[in-house]
């Protein structure tokens, strides 16, 4: 039997659940791209051989498409809990804002950044943002529980 509080708690995680779910498909399918084209990507992205830490930009790109995946699986998993796990929510959360500090700070490096690598960086960071301000959106509808 449905209960008022059961039909409201759904009403106020509904914002919440589709973000995760969107953020999921998002970090999903554009880490695999990036895995999959990561040598492409790098020639694009830069005038010459770029090297993070000691590792070719290609290589770095791979690596971090496939933590992107991870991290679009574990949005994934959050969303289809029945009651969704809050603090890894914020952890989420976080992680997006950081994502969004850090592609700032990479634009800011001296670097051979291509127009298009720098398109890159910026598109993918307010999409990154984007979901950022609705998952905050969806966890303050979810009240003081959610702080």
């Amino acid at each position: 039997m449905t209960t008022t509080l059961d039909r409201a708690n759904a009403s106020s995680d509904r914002l919440l659940r589709r973000t995760l779910w969107g953020n999921a498909a998002f970090s999903v399918v554009s880490g695999v791209v990036l895995a999959a084209f990561a040598e492409p990507f790098a020639r694009i992205a830069t005038h010459g051989p770029v090297e993070v830490l000691g590792l070719d930009l290609a290589i770095v790109l791979e690596l971090l498409g496939i933590g992107i995946v991870a991290f679009g699986a574990v949005c994934g998993w959050a969303a289809s809990r029945e009651r969704l796990p809050q603090g890894l929510i914020r952890f989420l959360f976080a992680a997006d804002i950081a994502w969004v500090v850090v592609s700032a700070l990479v634009l800011a490096v001296p670097a051979t950044w291509t127009t298009a690598g720098i398109a890159g960086i910026v598109v993918v960071a307010l999409i990154v943002a984007d979901l950022a301000i609705l998952e905050y959106l969806g966890l303050r509808r979810l009240g003081p529980a959610a702080h």
